[in-house]
Parts: structure tokens; sequence; C-alpha cells
């Protein structure tokens, strides 16, 4: 292993693993996992680039903070110059001179190649959350999770399932969570979130499907472990599974608020959650006394 990477190096690891010229790619990342990447974050962006090519399109998350239960400041609207809570990648993205960004308040996509456009088109605030995620099944997208396989699993394609699906209608009350933004107009309004979505840590017991139905390619991008797959199986295969069991990718973690506290079908599991809160509560007053 290089002590330092360059954009070629991490560009022909993308080749390696599987991603090919004109590729919809939907990518993720913990980029320091990668290891030290000569360029930081812009190398990572401009190898995705150079690996998909001039007839490709590279993808990713750059959602926003709502307020939950609190009421939403007014001056402080989502535009697409806000700042994005999902990681070093999409920042990256952002600052891309050729980036493009969707406009809906809470779940904003950023794309960058040939393909931006189509992909980001009507995603607004009434739209659904998760509709740029459809046009890359239609455009046979690939998904790339790199460095973050474990801590942060699946592909945003089993959010559009629970969607489809009508899972959103399980969470507890989302209009909870809340952002004003500005319209076309430049008008501020509104915005309540209506089709949440479900925790996504469970979505690692995907994983084994995809293996078994022989989609899932895995290698290495520097020395970040990295998988992908094609968005277009991977969904139907979380649709079915999702369809036949609605609680499949419910987390094993006691102190996840949606799996626990949030879903109207585990709300029995909600006393034991709220018990254990207070407990770490007040547990750590003791310890701070």
């Amino acid at each position: 292993m290089k002590s330092s990477l360059s954009r070629n190096d991490i560009a022909s690891d993308l080749r390696s693993l599987g991603v090919r010229r004109g590729d919809v790619l939907l990518v993720r990342g913990a980029l320091g996992q990668v290891g030290r990447i000569q360029g930081g974050g812009q190398a990572i962006v401009g190898a995705l680039l150079d690996a998909v090519g001039v007839e490709g399109t590279i993808v990713s998350l750059a959602f926003t903070d709502t307020a939950f239960i609190r009421k939403p400041d007014p001056a402080k609207p989502f535009t697409v110059d806000s700042p994005t809570y999902a990681g070093a990648l999409p920042k990256a993205m952002l600052a891309h001179p050729a980036m493009q960004r969707s406009r809906h308040p809470n779940c904003s996509m950023v794309a960058i190649g040939r393909q931006a456009d189509v992909i980001l088109a009507g995603h607004d605030a009434q739209s659904g959350a998760y509709e740029p995620v459809r046009k890359l099944v239609e455009l046979a997208g690939k998904g790339l999770l790199v460095g973050c396989v474990d801590s942060s699993p699946g592909f945003t394609t089993a959010h559009l399932a629970e969607a489809d699906l009508g899972l959103y209608r399980r969470v507890m009350f989302p209009w909870l969570n809340s952002v004003y933004y500005l319209d076309e107009t430049g008008g501020t309004k509104l915005f309540k979130r209506r089709d949440h979505g479900l925790c996504s840590q469970g979505f690692s017991r995907f994983y084994e499907h995809y293996v078994t139905r022989g989609i899932l390619s895995a290698g290495m991008v520097g020395a970040a472990y990295s998988i992908m797959v094609p968005l277009r199986e991977a969904f139907a295969i979380e649709r079915e599974l999702l369809g036949a069991d609605p609680r499949f990718a419910v987390c094993d973690n006691p102190g996840c608020a949606m799996c626990n506290a949030r879903r109207w079908d585990r709300v029995h599991h909600a006393p034991a959650w709220f018990f254990r809160r207070l407990l770490n509560r007040f547990g750590r007053s003791a310890d701070g006394a």
C-alpha cells in the first residue's frame, strides 16, 4: 500500500472493482478509510469522473438537516447552497464547478456528468424524497460504497423500495421534521416531511442476498473495502424482501430511536427505549456529579 494515493491510483482501483466508462454511479463513501489522498476530496471526485468518462455520471446524497419537533428557523431556509451533513464526498462534489443539485429541502442529491440534469429534474419540495434513485434504476446505474460497507450500510434503493411499498406510513408523525426553503421565485415556504425513510443500519441484511443472486462485486479502493451492485437488480431484491417482511431491515440496536420508538409497528418497544434513555441520562449525570 502506498503512503499516499494519486487520482490515477484511485481511478485504477475503481476500474478493478468494475466501474466502466459510461456508467451512471450512485456513490457513498467514508473517504478517511481510503488512505492519504493527494488532492483530498477533489482527487476522489476526479478519479470517479475519470473512471466513468465523459459519457458517465456520478451521483451522491447531499441531504440536509430539518428541525425535529421544534420550530424551524425561517431565517435559515434550505437553498442549493446549503451545507450537507452527508460527508466529505458530497461536500467535494458540491464544490465542483460542473455540479448540479436538486432542490428537495431535506433529501437533495448532487450529480456531475452527462445524465445529471435528467436524474435530478423535478426533485423538489413536491417530489418524493427518493425519486432520483428511481431514475438511476431506470438508467441501469450502479451503486458503490467506498469504506462504509459496515458503518453506513446499504444502498438508497432500499429507501425507494420502502416508499413504493408504503412503509414510510409506519413512521410516527414524519411531519415533525420540517424546514423552510426558498422556492423558485425566492419566496420562503415551510416544508414538512411526509415520506421519511426508515432506519438504514439494518440494510446490511440485504448483502447476503446480493451475494446469493450473484450481483455483488467487492474490492479495495485504496485501503477502503468497497462493494458495488447493479441498482436495478438490488432494488428488485430489496422490494421483494421488504414486501414479504416489512420488518426485514429493522436493526439490532436497542438504542435506535427509529426502530424502537418512531415506528407504529414497533411502538410496543417504546417504553423500554424511553426507560433505557432515562437510565443512560441519569447515569451520565451521576458520573459527572
